[in-house]
């Protein structure tokens, strides 16, 4: 179904990151329970992200890397360990894709084969995050998940939704640290530009794949 002019405008601005922080938390909900809006953002993110091949590749310089995790990591005398999530707070001077290319990727962002997508689940309380990092190209996903744990007897497990298609899991995830997964070949056309969500399950995911548990956080795959 057509969406109204209102909503294809908060699709729009979806898309621009020009919503505010509770506003696009309710956009998240929408985009995966309303298959409409979510056709529609992901309708406004092919008009958008062509704008994005005009924009030449940069290749930072070589002492780039080496400043950034100086700057990132703490000096061998501070004996305070440092978690990915932390260094998220205070490196606010930090673009997101650049630290996932440092933190998730695991290696410099210009030695990956082809696009990377970016996506950060936040439950609504901040009390679950998930970040996740898709090199196409290899058809591989790498994710760092921080903190609570679920509830005993309990998993958190990701999905894919692409359009207006029915949750795809994309498996368990760890119930803190990182994990790197291979997408199979015939969901990878589907991850590109796909909302991703976490949703608490039975322990060993889902029964039947069929997602049962509440939704703790969603979030759009963007391209960096």
């Amino acid at each position: 179904m057509p969406v109204s002019d209102d909503d294809s405008a908060l699709a729009a601005e979806y898309v621009l990151g020009a919503l505010d922080r509770s506003e696009r938390r309710d956009a998240q909900n929408r985009i995966a329970t309303d298959p409409a809006f979510a056709a529609e953002v992901a309708a406004w993110e092919a008009r958008l992200d062509p704008l994005l091949d005009r924009v030449a590749p940069q290749t930072p310089p070589a002492h780039g890397w080496a400043a950034l995790e100086t700057r990132l990591f703490a000096p061998p005398d501070d004996p305070r360990p440092r978690s990915a999530w932390a260094w998220l707070g205070i490196a606010s001077g930090l673009s997101t894709a650049l630290l996932a290319a440092v933190l998730w990727l695991g290696e410099p962002m210009q030695r990956a084969q082809g696009p990377l997508w970016i996506s950060d689940l936040v439950s609504d309380d901040g009390s679950v995050r998930l970040a996740a990092l898709y090199d196409a190209a290899r058809g591989e996903m790498r994710v760092s998940v921080g903190g609570d744990a679920p509830a005993p007897d309990r998993d958190f497990e990701l999905w894919m939704i692409a359009g207006g298609g029915a949750p795809v899991s994309l498996g368990v995830m760890p119930h803190t640290g990182s994990a790197a997964m291979a997408i199979p070949e015939d969901l990878r056309a589907e991850m590109v530009g796909a909302t991703l969500a976490i949703t608490e399950e039975p322990a060993g995911g889902a029964p039947g794949g069929q997602a049962t548990g509440p939704v703790v956080a969603t979030a759009l795959l963007r391209r960096i």
